[in-house]
């Protein structure tokens, strides 16, 4: 982690992550999955339900805030979409993923249609609360998305885990899974480089802070 002055950025975040009921490890259906006592026909409602935030996760909220920054540093956000939505499909695009998890539980593409068309709030408020501090400045829009992949590695690996000892689940029913541990720790790490740059100030630290806050507020209610 980059060096970053008494009271700054990480030691502000990093205090707050500190926290058990900030981690979404601590919610109860994340809870439910990853102790095995999800039924596993429940286990395939949550894949529907939650396919509306892959399937509504676009260019804007993945990188609008690359007006804010300066020379090479879009390079991250260019890189990090890529890995998310821009990848050829069957070649370990995310949104196909989900779809090859939710389908192998018994999901159908009627089933996915249908929850993509009428979503959950709690689903489709969290990729719109994302874009929302991506349109506002370059330190909203990188703690936006370090709240939300500074914990995926942790999620998705006890996640990938659990399916595989609980359900039974093969690897490429777990791949969405493992893809996000691998691909998040390169993206959190080269976010947290951004934040220290970016959120030099008590002002755009306070901003950081909020955002951080809101987004990792919503992204537990979309793993509730």
């Amino acid at each position: 982690m980059p060096e970053n002055p008494p009271g700054g950025v990480y030691e502000i975040l990093g205090r707050d992550f500190l926290r058990p009921e900030n981690r979404y490890l601590s919610t109860p259906l994340i809870r439910l999955i990853t102790s095995g006592r999800l039924p596993k026909e429940a286990l395939k409602d949550y894949a529907i339900l939650r396919w509306p935030f892959q399937a509504r996760a676009d260019l804007p909220m993945m990188i609008t805030h690359v007006a804010f920054l300066q020379g090479d540093d879009a390079h991250h956000l260019l890189e990090n979409a890529f890995d998310e939505i821009l990848r050829p499909a069957g070649e370990g695009d995310h949104p196909g993923l989900w779809v090859q998890f939710a389908k192998r539980l018994g999901a159908t593409q009627e089933d996915l249609d249908e929850a993509a068309a009428n979503p959950l709030a709690e689903v489709a408020g969290f990729p719109l609360t994302m874009t929302y501090f991506c349109r506002r400045s370059a330190e909203e829009g990188l703690a936006s998305w370090y709240a939300d992949e500074e914990q995926l590695p942790e999620v998705h690996g006890a996640t990938a885990l659990a399916l595989r000892k609980y359900y039974g689940c093969d690897d490429e029913t777990i791949e969405y899974f493992v893809e996000h541990v691998r691909a998040d720790i390169g993206h959190s790490d080269a976010n947290e480089v951004l934040l220290a740059h970016y959120c030099d100030t008590p002002e755009r630290i306070s901003r950081a802070r909020r955002a951080r806050s809101e987004e990792r507020r919503v992204g537990k209610e979309c793993r509730s």
